[in-house]
């Protein structure tokens, strides 16, 4: 790589992060997940999802439907009336009265004195834990796990071939990456079209130019803007595998990662994709900025080739099906929508090793093209700034 290059490269990512708005961008998302996540947190402490019982709890019941065992120690023969006026002379803390028509009604009246606005207050399922035990303690043990639905069905897929088949655990790693490519649209994408653009309109490209080829000043920057892009990037995922680490034990949590499967070649191929992917989105953005005089026309031109890229997420049912129509294909190999299109058919295990790296040497391809363009556009256009239309070539 030429020094010159270098330099560009390294003036750039100098210049951006010493911005207090790049790190301001940069971190919002993340801090904003941070302070949601903390503040699930403490609602997870402060809110009491299971009943406040112990040894020191008084409760009294009155089963007019005959629902509990006579053995039961919280039964009192006093009907409704006189345990509400226990409840009120402070005897015991939980009434509960089950009706004789409990059966039909399915409802059961729970009484205990209030303080203050109780909003979450759970007390009153200690009524169903009673019965849930009362029950259990008189039915066989298998009985009890069908009626609970206390047990797991492990789902075990098979290939066509009947070997085991794990196409969702192959997938996860492959759509993260996914998942992050687009973000990384969504955070980089205005920096990539405007950092062209912003030096036309200010006239530095004139100076710059005397000094340094075009050539040289566009693979700069694009290198030093996917740099930064990576920079935020990670302070966007960092925070959320960070999460995951901490909430490893938890089931949903633990049940995603003990499905993932590590395909080594999927992966590789994935990560390939998304650099080329990467390369070629911001060679696309610097070439429009070299093609127009202001930002305004920039965000203007720009528009159909992110529409393009993010047009088969529109069609992602047709991506799943095994049997790609012709339509996908299309998505699939053509340079602008190929990213997304490849990163969806990896996911849903629609496409073979040969269609995979075919799609990604067209995106590789494109990519080379697009800065190649760019170089050539900025290079006679670059003092362009009255002429509406663009110069591809010299007179």
């Amino acid at each position: 790589m030429n020094k010159n290059t270098l330099k560009v490269a390294k003036f750039e990512i100098i210049r951006q992060l010493k911005k207090p708005a790049f790190w301001a961008a940069t971190l919002l998302i993340p801090l904003l997940i941070g302070v949601i996540y903390f503040i699930s947190f403490i609602s997870a402490q402060s809110v009491e999802t299971e009943p406040t019982f112990d040894e020191n709890t008084k409760i009294a019941i009155t089963d007019d439907a005959g629902v509990l065992s006579s053995n039961v120690p919280y039964l009192i023969n006093g009907d409704k009336d006189y345990g509400i006026e226990m409840v009120k002379n402070g005897e015991v803390d939980l009434y509960f009265y089950i009706p004789a028509d409990f059966a039909e009604s399915k409802k059961a009246d729970f009484y205990h004195i209030s303080e203050g606005l109780e909003i979450f207050n759970n007390d009153g399922n200690i009524l169903k834990m009673i019965l849930s035990q009362d029950s259990a303690s008189r039915v066989d043990e298998l009985d009890v796990i069908a009626l609970t639905s206390g047990y797991e069905i492990v789902d075990n897929k098979l290939a066509k071939d009947g070997a085991d088949s794990n196409a969702l655990g192959r997938a996860i790693i492959p759509g993260f990456i996914g998942v992050v490519f687009f973000m990384f649209i969504a955070l980089c994408g205005n920096r990539f079209l405007l950092t062209v653009v912003e030096e036309k309109e200010n006239r530095i490209s004139e100076m710059i130019l005397t000094s340094i080829s075009s050539k040289h000043l566009i693979v700069g920057k694009i290198i030093a803007l996917l740099a930064l892009g990576l920079v935020q990037i990670l302070a966007l995922v960092i925070p959320i595998l960070a999460i995951v680490f901490i909430k490893r034990d938890d089931a949903f949590i633990s049940s995603i990662l003990s499905t993932i499967e590590i395909d080594p070649v999927l992966i590789t191929l994935s990560v390939i994709l998304f650099i080329a992917s990467a390369v070629l989105y911001a060679g696309v953005c610097v070439f429009v900025g070299s093609l127009v005089s202001t930002a305004r026309d920039a965000s203007s031109f720009i528009g159909p080739a992110i529409i393009c890229m993010v047009f088969p997420l529109y069609f992602m049912q047709m991506f799943m099906a095994t049997e790609p129509n012709l339509i996908v294909q299309i998505f699939t190999y053509f340079p602008l929508s190929a990213p997304i299109a490849l990163m969806l058919r990896s996911c849903f295990g629609t496409i073979d090793t040969l269609g995979f790296c075919i799609g990604i040497a067209v995106v590789a391809a494109s990519a080379v093209v697009a800065i190649y363009l760019a170089i050539k556009t900025f290079q006679k256009n670059a003092i362009n700034f009255s002429i509406a239309k663009p110069k591809f070539f010299k007179k």
